[in-house]
């Protein structure tokens, strides 16, 4: 599907929960959505599958491996200037003892279910969101 002459962009975002939070960063300075909150991500390249994109992105953007577990949702969301097909992948630290860093400039933070209803995030992260709330409350 386009929108005018352009392709509808493909990205794929890593959820990674660990201990009855998720990791979450704000989209950098001079982005759209500067501030915003999101999950790590980024577009996929040729021919990269949203897990292997979701995996590359952590370890570009946090420095982190993370092993990608499962698609939990899709989700086409038209902003102002592209239309974009977001994966939403679950994702596990591969050593649960490294620490996340921040390597784009974006603030991080693992965030609890009261956070996640507080945070300004992305409109495309709406869906997931409730389902993580709900997630994170039950347990």
């Amino acid at each position: 599907m386009t929108r005018g002459t352009d392709a509808v962009m493909q990205v794929a975002a890593a959820v990674i929960v660990a201990g009855g939070r998720v990791l979450v960063q704000t989209r950098p300075s001079g982005a759209h959505y500067e501030g915003y909150w999101e999950f790590p991500g980024g577009k996929t390249e040729a021919g990269e599958s949203p897990a292997d994109c979701a995996v590359r992105e952590c370890s570009e953007e946090l420095g982190v491996e993370v092993r990608a577990e499962r698609e939990l949702r899709i989700v086409r969301w038209s902003y102002p200037a592209r239309t974009v097909d977001v994966t939403f992948v679950e994702c596990r630290l591969a050593d649960a003892t490294c620490t996340p860093r921040p390597l784009d400039g974006q603030r991080i933070r693992w965030a609890d279910a009261r956070d996640l209803e507080t945070l300004r995030f992305l409109p495309a992260n709406a869906e997931v969101l409730a389902d993580l709330v709900a997630r994170l409350s039950s347990s």
